[in-house]
């Protein structure tokens, strides 16, 4: 079964990549001569209206393209990764089920060299074009693996060295006084609920975001980002 990527950043940054193309399909009139440079594979130059029938929008910047479905990477692939790494880091989704989100978490995943994401086989949002477009190409470049129990994953990673981070509000410790120079996984819970009892009794820290304003919470993708760039914060200061 095929599915459509689209937008420029998105499907540039799989042919950089060099992954599995089976078509590109081109707004006619398109002149963007890097990206077109760079594809190898069929061309088709195509209306408008065919165009947005495909992708289900009309925001997709004039190109899109014909992929297999996203590969999940395994587990063993992100810990073999992390084996290079001064200071491993893994983001576990317990849940999050909006694509936006999914989407907007491996964008800041990217940024800072987050070693992979993990989410649960059921009740997460899929690997689908939302996310590759929201994540402006980053999930080609992050690995996110589908494990059946979270729970089982955590205690695994626990035998692998990781100190697990747990982002709650309650009975929680101040975000910025924990010391992050050690392999983290860092656990953020669902849109609605929050992180699942057998998968916060499993972490080590819990930490929370202060708030001071009017609003109770953060969209779980903008909390991801503060929670990552302060760890990133942590382990590697600005030297003066």
């Amino acid at each position: 079964m095929a599915q459509y990527i689209y937008g420029k950043n998105v499907v540039m940054s799989r042919l950089e990549k060099g992954a599995d193309i089976e078509k590109v399909f081109v707004l006619e009139g398109f002149k963007d001569k890097k990206i077109l440079d760079k594809i190898k594979c069929p061309i088709e130059f195509v209306k408008a209206s065919k165009l947005d029938k495909m992708c289900g929008c009309s925001y997709h910047q004039g190109i899109a393209a014909e992929i297999k479905l996203f590969p999940y990477a395994t587990l063993e692939k992100i810990l073999s990764d992390c084996k290079n790494a001064t200071y491993p880091l893994i983001v576990i989704l317990d849940g999050v089920e909006d694509p936006h989100n999914l989407g907007a978490i491996t964008r800041s995943c990217d940024a800072i060299g987050v070693n992979g994401i993990i989410v649960p086989k059921h009740g997460s949002a899929p690997l689908t074009s939302t996310v590759a477009k929201v994540s402006t190409g980053a999930i080609e470049f992050v690995p996110i693996a589908q494990v059946t129990n979270l729970t089982n994953t955590i205690r695994k990673l626990k035998d692998e060295g990781f100190w697990i981070v747990g982002a709650e509000a309650f009975e929680s410790q101040d975000y910025r006084e924990v010391d992050y120079k050690c392999p983290i996984a860092l656990v953020m819970g669902s849109e609605g609920k929050g992180i699942s009892r057998l998968v916060l009794e499993q972490c080590d820290f819990r930490v929370k975001l202060p708030m001071v304003g009017h609003v109770n919470s953060l969209n779980v993708s903008n909390a991801t980002a503060i929670l990552l760039y302060q760890i990133f914060n942590n382990r590697f200061p600005v030297k003066k």
